[in-house]
Parts: structure tokens; sequence; C-alpha cells
């Protein structure tokens, strides 16, 4: 590796001279790109973008070059330190050039700076690994349509209504999450179980896999006075004998709610008896030995929502009392 490193070391110190540097960028760099370059403000980056666990492995250099347009381009380019090619080279690549990329990230909508990758290999085998990353992939062409060009995107904002009603069963989601903003929760429910009323079916027989889950995000952006109106909205809508088992979901909600500030709050779930100590809402102090643990985490979570009584009372299982200590 010493030897190595010294071949490293006397190609990195020539290339640092930025007449040798100019030569050999305006010989190897294709005239595509030379003609945006503007080889004469050619300069070294002093600083190094190779992780300090693989500076052993390459030595890099990084040349700033100013483009026709005034722009700025870098030229980056890893030394080869090994006596053989290693197969990941393509991958590490990116994997600087990220990085390099990352400290001209800026929060405004600025441009990023071009940048060439570039190799020199010295090495007393031939280079035949992979020369791009699409190659590492099992099915490069799909991985270069997929990764290397346009991400996929669904706009919904740009997305007529008309178009998602054709969509059916899946257009319920796409509906209600293009609206999902709107500040009147119970139009938004009018609208969306009257444009989708064939799908209300299909919904049901997949065990109402997307109202369930609009119902426990509605909870939480409805004001109390008015949820007594969205059931109002779901019994007319939905079949009667279904409108219980849904509200069930908001019930699981507070549930699962529940055993996560328990868990959050250092409460071992599961323990039918023992020592709750901690804070849970504000300070609780002394034992509480002989209760379910789990219990009072739920109806904790359920009385910050102000669920009503009997509900708290019939899923907990603890006494009325009980749950008026906790209140």
């Amino acid at each position: 590796m010493t030897k190595n490193l010294q071949h490293d070391s006397l190609a990195k110190k020539i290339l640092s001279d930025p007449i040798a540097a100019r030569e050999f960028l305006d010989h190897y760099l294709p005239e595509s790109c030379k003609s945006l370059l503007d080889m004469s403000t050619l300069k070294i980056e002093k600083e190094s973008y190779v992780e300090d666990n693989l500076k052993q492995k390459f030595s890099d250099l990084v040349f700033s070059i100013k483009m026709k347009n005034s722009q700025k381009a870098f030229i980056y380019t890893l030394i080869e330190a090994e006596v053989s090619p290693k197969y990941w080279t393509a991958f590490k690549l990116w994997k600087y050039m990220f990085l390099l990329l990352e400290r001209h990230k800026t929060k405004k909508k600025s441009k990023l700076p071009l940048i060439i990758p570039l190799i020199l290999y010295h090495g007393n085998t031939p280079f035949n690994v992979p020369r791009n990353l699409w190659d590492l992939f099992s099915e490069p062409i799909l991985a270069k349509t997929l990764m290397g060009g346009d991400y996929q995107l669904v706009d919904l904002y740009a997305m007529p209504d008309d178009e998602i009603k054709q969509k059916a069963h899946f257009g319920m989601m796409q509906y209600f999450m293009k609206y999902v903003h709107t500040r009147d929760m119970l139009k938004l429910w009018e609208e969306f179980l009257e444009n989708f009323k064939p799908c209300i079916i299909l919904d049901k027989e997949k065990g109402y896999i997307y109202i369930r889950n609009f119902l426990w995000y509605t909870d939480s952006k409805l004001p109390e006075d008015k949820y007594q109106d969205l059931e109002n909205i779901i019994r007319e809508h939905l079949p009667k004998e279904d409108k219980e088992d849904l509200m069930r979901t908001i019930a699981q909600k507070y549930r699962e709610e529940g055993i996560r500030i328990g868990q959050e709050s250092g409460i071992k779930i599961g323990q039918e008896k023992g020592k709750l100590e901690g804070k849970l809402e504000g300070k609780l102090e002394g034992k509480l030995e002989g209760e379910n643990e789990k219990a009072i985490s739920i109806a904790r979570a359920m009385l910050a929502k102000r669920y009503p009584l009997g509900d708290i009372i019939a899923l907990t299982g603890l006494s009325r009392s009980r749950i008026q200590e906790l209140m």
C-alpha cells in the first residue's frame, strides 16, 4: 500500500500544478464540455471530499473552473491508489459527488454546479469494472430510466376532479388527499361521500380501508361540537350496520395513542400489576398497585380528547370513580 500511495502522491502533486492540470484536462475533457468552460480560470480546490476512512484508497483533486456564462463548475478527479480496479468505484464516485453538491446546496432556489467526474487509474491490471452507476444494478436500463430521469409526480393539485372520480375505489384516496387541507371538514365529507357513492360498497368489501383512515384523520382536526354532525353525515351515506363499527375506528386510535403515551413515559405496557413511576401529562406521584397500567394510559389519552366517560369505562374496564380521579 505504501508504494501505491507514493504513486498516488506523485500524480496528485503533478496535477496540483495549474499548467499540468490544464494540459491534462484539455486533453481528456470532451469537446462538448470544453466549449462551455473558460480553461484560463482553472483553480485547485484545497478541501478534500474523500471520507477519512477511504483516504488510504483514494486521493481526490477538485478543480473549480468558471463556465463561459460565469457560472461555476467542478471537475472531480479521483486518483485510484490500488493496484487493481475496484468494483464499486462508480458508486463511490457518485457518493463523493453528492457530498460536494451538498456543500453547495442553499435554502434559496439556486442551481447546483456542474460536476465532471474523472478517474486517473494507474494500476497494473486492466480496468474492467463498471464505468457508471447503472451497470451496478441488476436491471441497468430500468434503473437509469427510473432513477436517472425525472422523478414520477402524482400532482393532485393539477388533476381534475373528473379524472380522479374515474379511478373508482383508488380515486377515493386521491380526492380526499387533494382537499384534506380544507377548513370545512364536514363539507369535504359530504362532497366526498356524494361523489363516491358507487365506491362505498367497494370500500366496504375491502374493509373500509379508506373511510376508516379518513375518519381517523378527521377526528384530530374536527372541533368537538362538530362531531355529532360528522356522525350524521356518516349515518346518511353508509349502511346502518357499519356505522358503529366505523366509529370504533376512532376509539382504536385512542387505544394506540394511549399505548404510545405509556411507552414514552416509561410505562411497561402489558403489566397487569406493578408500579407506575415517572411523568405522564403532568406529575404523577406515588405508587399505583393492583391496577391495569395499560388501561390507565389509554384512559388518560381519551380524557385528553374529552371522550365520553361511558366509552372510556367500556374500553378500559376501569371504574367510574378511578377515571374521575384521573381527571
